[in-house]
């Protein structure tokens, strides 16, 4: 009732009221608000309409500008119904065909809410790649890669070259004991490099300086990573890190299945959408056919032999 309570108070003291002014309708939301070419707007159709946050002089505002707007389509369709000739006010085919429609586009989202499968496998994502695989070429180049950062403000430690033969190793077991070690000291690193990361990407996770970004890209060895702090640069403490780049993808390859699998996703399922309404629609009509609820005069035939 907070919605209905500015615009009553309004009918009591004759903003909006009709017919008697000094007596409360039994019913506040049959109240008649305005009136247009003989149509009547009551408080409750206004209420109905009205976005449920709004309050005080907000609701007011609100409610005149929609009674504004109300009064002028109700002029405006009584000019057309009125002063339009008889042949340019027959809607009736229109509004059979847009109500079809409505039903039609209702019954369709509830089938495909209930029936269709929007699961989706990673095979399913590749395959489509590889269908495709023009639709899904590298803007920029990626890479794979092991990497680990050390503890801000603190210089390498003394084994770093242990550290980097660690993150080089091929080792499982190696870089198992590796990941335990910069996990019990709390430093943020990733030895699987089974993701898929653009430059851009890397360099949140790691102090990367883009003036050294081709020579640190394209390397095969483990590199040390050393950034001054640089407020300018946005970072306030010193930075040290060791990258390895295992894998790279270079700008007009095709992308990694992982970082496009969102669109294939939205391809694939739109895909399967239509297939399933195909399919409803011509069970539909089979089923109507056995159940007799659809006929076809026989004498219909003779239309296929017309010139």
């Amino acid at each position: 009732m907070a919605r209905l309570s500015v615009w009553f108070l309004l009918i009591l003291s004759g903003g909006f009221a009709s017919g008697c002014k000094n007596s409360e309708p039994p019913n506040p939301l049959t109240a008649v608000v305005a009136t247009a070419h003989g149509e009547e707007l009551t408080l409750g159709e206004i209420n109905a309409e009205m976005p449920a946050p709004l309050t005080g002089m907000d609701s007011a505002s609100w409610c005149q500008r929609f009674i504004a707007d109300w009064q002028q389509r109700r002029t405006l369709v009584h000019l057309a119904k009125t002063e339009l000739p008889e042949s340019e006010r027959d809607f009736h085919r229109e509004i059979t065909q847009y109500t079809e429609a409505l039903f039609i586009h209702a019954y369709e989202d509830r089938y495909l809410r209930d029936n269709l499968d929007t699961a989706l496998s990673t095979s399913e994502l590749q395959s489509f790649l590889d269908e495709q695989p023009e639709l899904f070429k590298l803007n920029a180049p990626v890479f794979r890669a092991r990497w680990l950062v050390f503890p801000a403000n603190e210089p390498f430690p003394r084994d770093i070259r242990d550290w980097q033969r660690q993150l080089a190793s091929s080792d499982a077991e190696v870089l198992s004991n590796l990941s335990s070690r910069c996990t019990d000291a709390s430093m943020d690193h990733d030895l699987e490099a089974q993701q898929w990361w653009s430059w851009e990407e890397l360099s949140e996770r790691l102090p990367l300086d883009p003036r050294r970004a081709s020579r640190q890209q394209a390397s095969n060895r483990v590199t040390k990573i050393e950034w001054k702090a640089d407020t300018a640069a946005g970072r306030a403490d010193d930075e040290r890190a060791l990258l390895l780049v295992t894998e790279r993808l270079r700008t007009g390859q095709v992308s990694p299945v992982e970082r496009v699998a969102d669109r294939i996703g939205e391809l694939l399922l739109h895909r399967r959408r239509n297939r399933t309404l195909v399919t409803m629609r011509k069970q539909a009509v089979e089923a109507a056919w056995a159940e007799e609820a659809l006929t076809v005069d026989p004498q219909t035939e003779r239309f296929s032999d017309t010139p």
